[in-house]
């Protein structure tokens, strides 16, 4: 008689459903689900300091593992968009590839 039976739990969760309703329980689950797995996301990163990720090792890298090209251009406040669109052309072509310098070395 001291031990709670099936009758009695399933009394215990209509009480629970009729006082709380199925969205706030489902939510409630969905809550607790996505701490459970955030925390054990936490406990692997915990044990993996060392291995990192290639895109966080070069943050030049794109998603097909080809380098960037950074090209930096001075412009005037007031340059409109042709004088932009020419120094950056000329700056692409004065700037010599990366892997043309490797093939020549």
């Amino acid at each position: 008689m001291g031990s709670m039976s099936i009758g009695h739990w399933l009394i215990v969760l209509a009480i629970v459903l009729l006082l709380f309703g199925g969205n706030k329980l489902a939510d409630a689950g969905k809550g607790l689900g996505e701490g459970i797995k955030n925390f054990k996301k936490g406990l692997r990163d915990d044990d993996e300091p060392a291995a990192k990720k290639p895109a966080e090792t070069d943050p030049n890298r794109q998603l097909t593992g080809k380098k960037k090209k950074v090209i930096q251009v001075e412009v005037d406040e007031d340059a409109d968009e042709e004088e932009v669109a020419a120094k950056v052309a000329k700056a692409r072509k004065d700037k010599p590839r990366q892997d043309d310098e490797h093939e020549e070395a």
